[in-house]
């Protein structure tokens, strides 16, 4: 396991915080379950490379959407990616997930990593009902 991944793992424990983890041999991964209100259940994972370079946070096709609206689909990713500086929006297989990929130079900070999934979630939750009026 990485050093930042470790650092991480004790952050959690320190905060009494239990998630889901599963360890490949090249990174390890932490899952983050959330009901949020707008959206409904989404996973979020936390992957911690072992080169400790990134963690790359991201809840993968969140939500589904008919093929249909594709386009205006894709003119909202646009526009939000154009508004956010963070986070990321993308279109996979008619579904949309979303995504921060956080960089450290022996900097790591589990509070950042914290940070930036409450980021994904208030963003998840704030844009719910533009993305489904995009889609109307």
């Amino acid at each position: 396991m990485a050093q930042n991944a470790s650092a991480f793992e004790q952050y959690l424990k320190g905060q009494e915080i239990t998630l889901e983890k599963n360890t490949h041999e090249d990174n390890t991964l932490y899952v983050i379950r959330e009901n949020i209100e707008e959206v409904g259940p989404v996973s979020l994972m936390a992957l911690f490379n072992d080169s400790d370079r990134y963690v790359t946070l991201i809840c993968y096709k969140y939500f589904a959407f008919p093929s249909e609206k594709k386009p205006a689909m894709l003119e909202m990713i646009n526009t939000l990616n154009a508004e956010y500086t963070m986070v990321k929006y993308v279109e996979a297989g008619n579904a949309l997930s979303i995504q921060v990929v956080v960089p450290f130079h022996d900097n790591f900070s589990s509070e950042v990593i914290v940070d930036m999934i409450a980021l994904i979630f208030r963003a998840m939750k704030e844009e719910h009902p533009r993305i489904l009026k995009a889609l109307q």
